[in-house]
């Protein structure tokens, strides 16, 4: 059962909720101190965690930095639909390894893929060869991801004079660590070491790291919520030298969880999430189309989400 069938069999109260409120930021904040600040047991807060977490209402997996996974090149494509139902195409298109999210959209095309490549040969092979030979894909309209300047919470800021931040690659031994943890981060780091074979300090010492070099992340609690999101693509083209200022403007509304300038198809990309469609419309008349600089946008509303996987992803 998907997780987000699953959540909607239990639905959480209040002490479910604040447990949750207390995880986001750091997943693997020690039991003693959730149970502190939700005034409740720590065997209770064990409990609730754990029937949270299978039920699918939430999802402990740590966030990894998609350079560091080796995936330097992210991928928007827009992808118009020929003489086959959109969501056989976008079920056919989910099923390729390099496929991050699949949304069937209501707006300029049919599916709105985010897709994470190693290289430029192969991303041109993706786009050029991949997805043209599914059956049903007709037109595809790609954007190669620039500077991201929101992800989730995380911001970052860019100027001209930026020189591109080389992030180090997870080696062998560190991917063994993030494997384990990818069910539950709050595994313990002796279990982790006991289940790969290795000390405990070698653990602690290569999760602090690629904690402190931004290779992965435990700020980010994965919820998946019972009942229905809105959720939208937003492409953005903006007047001349107005691009920093329209992202900067974009980054500052809590209801965007990604930005970024994007060669192709327009020159910024974002992405919005509410729970009301007429949030939705509000958000993107009342707030974004009149930031100073915006030309002009093109949504797709997000009808129905194939896939999504959130464990990769940019830790700013």
């Amino acid at each position: 059962m998907k997780a987000a069938q699953r959540a909607t069999a239990y639905q959480p109260d209040a002490l479910d909720a604040a447990i949750m409120a207390a995880l986001d930021g750091d997943l693997r904040r020690s039991t003693q101190d959730i149970a502190g600040c939700v005034d409740t047991t720590p065997v209770t807060v064990r409990r609730r965690i754990d029937r949270l977490l299978d039920a699918g209402v939430i999802g402990l997996a740590p966030l990894v930095d998609l350079y560091a996974a080796g995936y330097p090149y992210l991928l928007l494509v827009g992808i118009s639909v020929e003489h086959y139902s959109p969501f056989e195409v976008a079920g056919r298109i989910a099923a390729l390894p390099a496929a991050l999210t699949v949304n069937v959209v209501l707006g300029r095309y049919d599916i709105e893929l985010v897709a994470a490549l190693a290289s430029r040969e192969a991303a041109s092979t993706f786009l050029t060869e991949t997805l043209p030979a599914l059956p049903g894909v007709a037109r595809l309209a790609p954007a190669l991801a620039l500077d991201v300047w929101k992800f989730r919470r995380g911001y970052q800021p860019h100027s001209a004079t930026d020189t591109p931040e080389q992030r180090k690659l997870l080696d062998a031994l560190d991917h063994r660590i993030v494997a384990s943890l990818r069910q539950n981060a709050r595994k313990s780091n002796r279990a982790v070491a006991a289940e790969i074979g290795v000390s405990e300090s070698a653990v602690r010492n290569r999760v602090r790291r690629m904690q402190q070099e931004k290779q992965i992340s435990f700020a980010y609690l994965q919820q998946n919520p019972g009942g229905p999101m809105n959720a939208a693509f937003v492409g953005i083209d903006v007047h001349g030298g107005s691009g920093r200022t329209v992202c900067q403007a974009l980054s500052g509304i809590p209801e965007v969880s990604f930005v970024a300038t994007t060669l192709g198809r327009h020159d910024l990309i974002c992405t919005l999430n509410v729970t009301e469609l007429e949030q939705l419309t509000q958000l993107l008349h009342e707030r974004i189309v009149p930031i100073d600089g915006v030309k002009s946008t093109a949504p797709s509303h997000c009808l129905h989400q194939i896939t999504h996987q959130s464990e990769l992803g940019f830790i700013l």
